[in-house]
């Protein structure tokens, strides 16, 4: 009798674990915290990117839309190794953020509750952003020619 106890014990302790197991996360439940924070405003120079996410992941890219449009790629910390799976993220920026205005990160991901996540932060730097560039145009005026 006493092993047929300890069988239905753990049955019952394996029945009581598989439900929290098996639950996945949804798509907005995988980013716990990032610094710089959705909808946040950051000071200029900031350089670093964290995120930290609710179960272990590979993160494959982290890319920054810029106020002007143009785009850059950051880089994972010093260390870290290509296929690491983890909960939290740290990337440097090849140049620290200086322009004010809106800036949208993307981050594309994978996970045990995710073969694809591509999730989005947007933030900005306050003050006035730059006008945008103006093409000078040159104009020549026609010449006269003797004839």
């Amino acid at each position: 009798m006493a092993m047929r106890d300890i069988l239905i014990a753990a049955a019952l302790a394996g029945a009581l674990a598989t439900p929290a197991a098996a639950e996945k996360l949804e798509p907005r439940a995988m980013l716990v915290a990032s610094t710089p924070a959705r909808d946040g405003v950051v000071a200029a120079g900031t350089a670093t990117i964290e995120l930290s996410f609710a179960e272990p992941a590979e993160v494959l890219s982290v890319s920054l839309r810029l106020p002007d449009d143009s785009e850059m790629t950051a880089e994972p910390e010093a260390g870290a190794r290509p296929g690491d799976r983890k909960t939290r993220f740290r990337y440097r920026l090849p140049q620290a953020l200086q322009q004010p205005g809106s800036y949208s990160l993307s981050y594309l991901l994978v996970s045990r509750s995710f073969k694809s996540l591509n999730g989005f932060i947007d933030f900005r730097i306050e003050g006035e952003p730059a006008p945008p560039a103006r093409e000078e145009t040159v104009t020549s005026e026609p010449m006269e020619t003797e004839q």
